[in-house]
């Protein structure tokens, strides 16, 4: 009772077998396979490069990937998949995120970050980890030829995946589509500077409560007034309907919608990070959800740490043993059938005789 009390613990509170259930970490990681995570706090603290973590994403699902980049580490990742860390270079096989070469920046706890300083994947990167800590941000963005800003409304003649962009949603595309624009305007603007999409980070206004408007008021008018209104003339009847007309356009002016810069609040271009982040990769490099999509992970979003032991007792001990058993297994029976052919061929013969 004591030994299965303690291994009931030891599964609840300290490992968990996680079943891998796509091909994304292949050939290291089989699909279906079943592998086992370290939950402790031990484990989770002594994270290094190359391990593969158990993570947790916001949707509520969990994911298994490598540890690519450690908190304070600068790596490069080139549209030819070559990928340059202070731990190792090697050759990304089918890389398909990174349609031009970026150095990125995993931050640790206690950096200051200037986010006109980033390029647009930091600047991607820095924006997810702020409203997955909860800070209500926006982004104003502008449009410029070198050092001359033009119209945003080019944006709106350019197209990503055959459809047209819009304007409302250029402050939230990711930073390849926008880099995608930017080269279909270069084409068509004249001039030889660059283009580039510059963005501001704002912080957001509280939200107020909204009340209904009293209506407005009538115009105060006493008896005598009243009396004088009725004996009038045409002038200055057509003075007091201007004076009403005028009154409900104040109004209706007042009842617009607001622009979207009253929701804007003091520009927030100093960020301080307060956690270490990581970067998280899988094995292959099409169509995989990883840091290249999620941005940086932290610590509060590991789940558990890889055991290695478990599958060097399997492959080592346990599989060998099976297949040593297997044969045994299959000798055995070979063994028995032959003495029943043996025994089947005696009784024949025997047969035989007596005819």
């Amino acid at each position: 009772m004591i030994i299965l009390g303690l291994a009931l613990a030891a599964r609840l509170y300290a490992i968990a077998p996680v079943k891998i259930m796509d091909s994304s970490m292949t050939p290291k990681f089989k699909e279906h396979s079943i592998h086992w995570m370290c939950k402790l706090p031990q484990c989770l603290s002594r994270i290094q490069d190359q391990d593969i973590v158990w993570v947790a994403l916001k949707s509520g699902d969990a994911m298994v990937r490598n540890v690519l980049a450690m908190p304070g580490d600068s790596i490069e990742i080139t549209d030819k998949g070559i990928v340059r860390t202070p731990h190792r270079n090697f050759k990304w096989k089918d890389e398909d995120s990174f349609i031009q070469s970026k150095t990125i920046y995993v931050p640790k706890a206690g950096d200051t970050l200037y986010f006109d300083k980033l390029n647009d994947v930091e600047q991607d990167y820095v924006l997810s980890y702020l409203h997955t800590h909860g800070q209500k941000v926006a982004v104003k963005s502008t449009l410029w030829q070198g050092d001359r800003e033009i119209n945003l409304d080019r944006v709106g003649s350019t197209k990503i995946a055959n459809r047209q962009v819009s304007l409302k949603e250029i402050d939230f595309l990711p930073w390849q589509d926008r880099y995608l624009i930017e080269l279909q305007i270069r084409q068509s603007e004249p001039g030889n500077a660059p283009i580039k999409i510059k963005r501001e980070l704002f912080r957001l206004k509280p939200a107020k409560l909204e009340l209904t408007p009293p209506p407005p008021q009538a115009l105060d008018t006493s008896e005598a007034e009243t009396a004088a209104i009725k004996d009038s003339t045409v002038k200055d009847t057509v003075a007091k309907d201007s004076v009403v007309k005028d009154t409900a356009s104040n109004v209706a002016e007042n009842a617009t919608d607001p622009k979207p810069e009253e929701f804007l609040e003091e520009p927030l271009n100093e960020i301080i990070i307060e956690e270490d982040c990581y970067y998280l990769t899988c094995s292959k490099g099409a169509s995989c959800p990883d840091s290249r999509e999620l941005g940086y992970f932290t610590h509060n979003d590991f789940i558990g740490l890889y055991l290695k032991w478990p599958d060097r007792v399997k492959n080592k001990v346990v599989v060998p043993a099976k297949k040593l058993l297997d044969k045994a297994i299959n000798f055995a029976l070979s063994l028995l059938a032959t003495e029943e052919e043996e025994d089947s061929e005696q009784n024949d013969s025997e047969t035989k005789e007596d005819q």
